[in-house]
C-alpha cells in the first residue's frame, strides 16, 4: 500500500509534511484527518532505521496518539497552565520545520542557478588599474552567517520563556520586508544586526526569507569585504509598492 519507505524521509516531521501534502489538507487539520493512522502505518519500516532515527519517529507517533486520545476522552477539570499543550507544540514544530525546509529549498535553487553562471576570468579583461570594493558574497557564506545567528545559545531566561509561553506565529515575509526596507532607508545594515537578542527562531527564519525575496527582486545589494569579514546589506532599488507581489509564504499549498 505504501511505496515510500521511512529511510527516504529526513525525520518524523518530514514524513508528516509528506502525508499532509499528499492529503492536500492544512497543517491545523491533521488531527481530524486520517494522518495519524497513515503515519502509524509507516512504523512497520522502523527496522530499516538506526536506533536514534527510529526513536524520533516513535516519539512523534506517541505524541499523535496522545493528542488523538485527548480529543476522544473527557478533559480533566484542572490542567497545568504552565505546560504547553501537546497539540500546539506539535503544530509549532511542524510550522518551524516547514519554514526551514522552504528556506533550504529556496537556497538550493538559487545555488543551482548560480552554478550555471559563466564569468570571464580577470586576466581576460584588460582594464586600467583601479580601486574597487571586494564583493565576494556567495549563497553559501550568507547561509553560513544565518546559521551562526540561528544557532546562537539562548540565555536561561529565554529558555524558560520559550517553554512556558506559547506565542502565535505573527511574522510574515511581507511584514518583514517592510521592516527591512525601513532599516535600509537609514543606511547600510550589518547582517547580524538584522536579528536582535530577543528575536525568536521563527522571526529569524521569516526575516531571512524576506531578505532572500528582496535579493531576488533586486531591492538590496549584499557585500563582504573579504572571506570571514562582516556581511553588509544596503539598499539598491527599494520598491515603493509591492501589492501585486506574491511572497513565498503566501503561495497556496
Amino acid at each position: 500500500m505504501y511505496s515510500v519507505s521511512l529511510s527516504q524521509f529526513e525525520g518524523p516531521l518530514d514524513l508528516l509534511l509528506h502525508l499532509i501534502d499528499k492529503a492536500e489538507i492544512n497543517i491545523e487539520d491533521i488531527f481530524v484527518s486520517e494522518i495519524t493512522a497513515q503515519y502509524l502505518a509507516y512504523m512497520d519500516d522502523l527496522s530499516e532505521l538506526d536506533m536514534d532515527r527510529a526513536s524520533s519517529f516513535l516519539t512523534v507517533a506517541a505524541q499523535l496518539l496522545l493528542i488523538k486520545s485527548r480529543s476522544l476522552l473527557p478533559r480533566p477539570p484542572v490542567e497545568d497552565e504552565e505546560e504547553e499543550d501537546p497539540k500546539e507544540a506539535l503544530l509549532r514544530q511542524l510550522r518551524e520545520y516547514k519554514a526551514f525546509k522552504n528556506a533550504s529549498e529556496e537556497l538550493h535553487e538559487r545555488f543551482e542557478e548560480a552554478k550555471k553562471a559563466i564569468a570571464r576570468l580577470p586576466e581576460d579583461v584588460i582594464l586600467p588599474p583601479q580601486k574597487f570594493e571586494l564583493q565576494n558574497v556567495s549563497i553559501d557564506s550568507l547561509y553560513a552567517a544565518f546559521l551562526e545567528v540561528l544557532n546562537r545559545e539562548d540565555t536561561e531566561e529565554e529558555k524558560i520563556d520559550r517553554t512556558q509561553n506559547v506565542r502565535p506565529d505573527t511574522f510574515t515575509v511581507r511584514d518583514r520586508v517592510l521592516h527591512l526596507r525601513a532599516k535600509l532607508k537609514e543606511g547600510r545594515v550589518r547582517f547580524k544586526d538584522l536579528f536582535t537578542d530577543a528575536s525568536t527562531r521563527m522571526e529569524m527564519v521569516v526575516t531571512f526569507m524576506a531578505l532572500l525575496e528582496m535579493l531576488a527582486h533586486g531591492e538590496v545589494h549584499i557585500t563582504q569585504g573579504a572571506t570571514f569579514a562582516p556581511i553588509y546589506i544596503r539598499a539598491k532599488a527599494l520598491a515603493e509598492n509591492d501589492t501585486e507581489t506574491v511572497y513565498m509564504d503566501e503561495v497556496e499549498d
